[in-house]
């Protein structure tokens, strides 16, 4: 009949240009497609040997097909971040660590003695065959450390990697600091524990962070003084942990409170734990890197840059 409605032309018609124009999320080898415009950033976090987590997290991350624009860390997260910059693999990153044993790393155990914060920059160079500088990097790295000269946070971006993350490594008490440009270079985790606010500064328009140590902050009982000091410092870090996780569009936080910042534990299982975090968040991963990314607006943005601003 002329003028009739034929509904399943249009419901063919219909679905077809839905096809067209439906986003691409994955592609033929499942992968995640980048959305047009996402600039992702990854903020690691420290937390000791609990770091280790981190190698999980960018495990999964490779399968799903996630890669990082922007990459800042702390601590230990200065570590993975200089070897995931580099473009080392998660596997590749396994099998340098289980390599290592303790005293590469910590040459004394005596409390008056910190150890040689160089040991943590060999252990870098001898991983990267070389006296690596930031602009050899395959991805923008920045490591935060702090200038116990100046009392001041620094955000390391040039010079060698190796000597950068051995500054932000540098545990007061635990390592010696380190002479970097002038500055004396402890851990950045006394200002910046967790540098999402650092990688979004870089660029990054979707920001992912990950939290080692979720148990930091928690006190002790005890009252030996190490006990003591080591609680106190915990607690200053978690309150830096929370202005800057603000910053982060989804944040990851590995179970990997039964295991030890000091003491390495079972390696595979803290690479598992790291993994898993990422698979329980699967969904909202993918959702940050494949959609628009969103702009940080509104009073608790404001707040935020204003609070940065008087740092």
């Amino acid at each position: 009949m002329v003028g009739s409605f034929d509904c399943n032309f249009f419901a063919k018609f219909y679905n077809k240009c839905m096809s067209i124009f439906k986003k691409k999320i994955f592609d033929e080898n499942g992968k995640v497609i980048k959305g047009k415009g996402v600039r992702l950033g990854i903020a690691f976090g420290g937390g000791g040997l609990r770091g280790i987590g981190h190698l999980g997290v960018i495990k999964a991350l490779e399968e799903l097909g996630v890669e990082a624009d922007f990459v800042s860390g702390t601590s230990v997260g200065s570590m993975v971040g200089a070897l995931y910059s580099a473009g080392y693999t998660a596997d590749e990153m396994i099998k340098e660590l289980k390599k290592l044993r303790t005293k590469d790393i910590r040459d004394s155990k005596l409390i008056w003695k910190p150890s040689n914060s160089e040991n943590i920059e060999e252990v870098l160079k001898k991983i990267f065959e070389k006296d690596l500088v930031f602009s050899e990097l395959k991805i923008p790295l920045t490591i935060v450390a702090v200038d116990v000269a100046s009392g001041r946070q620094v955000n390391i971006t040039s010079g060698s990697v190796a000597k950068a993350s051995s500054g932000s490594c540098a545990v007061p008490g635990v390592f010696s600091p380190v002479i970097y440009n002038e500055m004396h270079l402890v851990d950045g985790g006394l200002t910046c524990t967790v540098p999402a606010d650092v990688v979004r500064e870089m660029g990054a328009n979707a920001v992912l962070a990950i939290e080692v140590n979720r148990g930091r902050g928690q006190g002790t009982t005890s009252l030996k003084l190490l006990d003591v000091l080591k609680s106190s410092l915990g607690i200053i870090m978690q309150a830096n942990v929370e202005k800057t996780l603000h910053y982060a569009d989804v944040v990851l936080k590995p179970e990997l409170e039964n295991y030890s910042s000091s003491k390495l534990g079972d390696i595979d299982a803290m690479v598992k734990a790291g993994y898993d975090a990422v698979m329980q968040n699967k969904e909202q991963i993918i959702k940050l890197v494949t959609q628009k990314p969103r702009k940080k607006v509104g009073k608790l943005w404001q707040k935020l840059e204003r609070e940065k601003s008087k740092m």
